[in-house]
């Protein structure tokens, strides 16, 4: 049903996920859970007390409020939510789509107790057998069920997927952009399958190609298909990299580290802030900046290219000309390698 409130105009079944906080968008916005500079994700509650999750997508200008009358890319993430739905693929439950102007909403319905795919595997999964084989069964499972229903993803990646660690169930966060076509090409199916390629760090290419063969997801023998993905791959992360990757990583408070003061700090494998090893558990290198910009940026290339390293630069401590580096050695365990 369609229905007005206020300036907005919302697509949904039950008016009462509106209540009571639709009329107080702004407000909730303006303490997201994350945003970008014209996304915002915030939480509320329905009328029943029911946790939900606001996407909200501002674009100013006149072209964006004339496209976003005859196409809503909150209206076509809901509709692919459904067809997850129908093909009995797990997915958030997408509740309503609303817009106005150039703007628009998704509401769907908070999942409680599951974990970022992304964030389990590099914390949790990679470093326990057994949880490292439920984690790969479900995403085994997840590309299997796309591939029989010629659905189309092209961006399945663990970020987009969350987890619940007691069942090792996985399901669709963001469904915007998947589609059914009547055959899968090559490229939707290295599509479907990237989330692999950032596995090697941690999983053999033979472990993962015999995997391919043993779920049968493509029907024709994987090595070549993999072989032929991790090449791609690489000239991706070095075109990538010249372009844009190295300026973003030196720019500061990007998604792979943040800036405090004159230090650098190195996220996650998941791209999230968490607390450092003691400075007594790291090894301080001083260094003329250049070297030290150098082995900086070296580390993230080679984690682009799902390389482990044995020694990571965690701190960039910039004095001028002088630099030292805070780095975590000796092959440790660890959520950064």
């Amino acid at each position: 049903m369609k229905l007005r409130r206020g300036a907005w105009e919302w697509h949904l079944n039950d008016p009462s996920v509106l209540e009571p906080w639709a009329d107080r968008m702004e407000e909730l916005a303006a303490k997201p859970l994350k945003h970008n500079r014209v996304r915002c994700v915030f939480r509320t509650e329905d009328a029943s007390g029911c946790g939900c999750f606001v996407k909200l997508e501002r674009k100013n200008g006149l072209m964006n409020r004339l496209r976003n009358t005859f196409y809503s890319k909150a209206e076509s993430e809901y509709e692919s939510g459904q067809l997850l739905r129908s093909c009995g693929i797990p997915c958030v439950e997408y509740l309503a789509w609303g817009r106005r102007g150039a703007a628009s909403a998704l509401v769907s319905r908070a999942m409680e107790g599951v974990r970022s795919a992304l964030e389990y595997w590099y914390s949790t999964a990679r470093w326990d057998e057994q949880e490292k084989e439920r984690w790969l069964n479900a995403f085994f499972d997840l590309a299997f069920q796309f591939r029989q229903n010629n659905l189309s993803h092209r961006d399945f990646h663990a970020g987009n997927v969350l987890y619940r660690p007691e069942t090792g169930e996985a399901a669709i966060v963001d469904a915007y952009g998947i589609c059914r076509k009547e055959k899968l090409e090559d490229q939707d199916l290295r599509d479907l399958l990237h989330w692999l390629l950032p596995l090697r760090m941690d999983v053999s290419d033979e472990e993962l190609m015999e995997r391919l063969d043993r779920r049968g997801i493509l029907r024709f023998e994987a090595e070549p298909f993999f072989r032929e993905m991790v090449r791609l791959e690489e000239l991706r992360v070095e075109h990538d990299w010249e372009k844009r990757r190295r300026k973003q990583i030196l720019s500061g408070n990007s998604k792979f580290s943040r800036t405090e003061g004159n230090r650098e700090i190195r996220h996650t494998l998941w791209f999230e802030p968490a607390p450092l090893p003691g400075e007594d558990q790291m090894v301080l290198r001083e260094m003329e900046t250049p070297e030290a910009e150098d082995l900086w940026l070296s580390s993230f290339y080679r984690q682009l290219r799902a390389e482990k390293l044995h020694e990571v630069p965690l701190i960039w401590e910039k004095n001028g000309g002088k630099s030292r580096l805070f780095l975590l050695s000796g092959d440790k365990k660890s959520y950064f390698f």
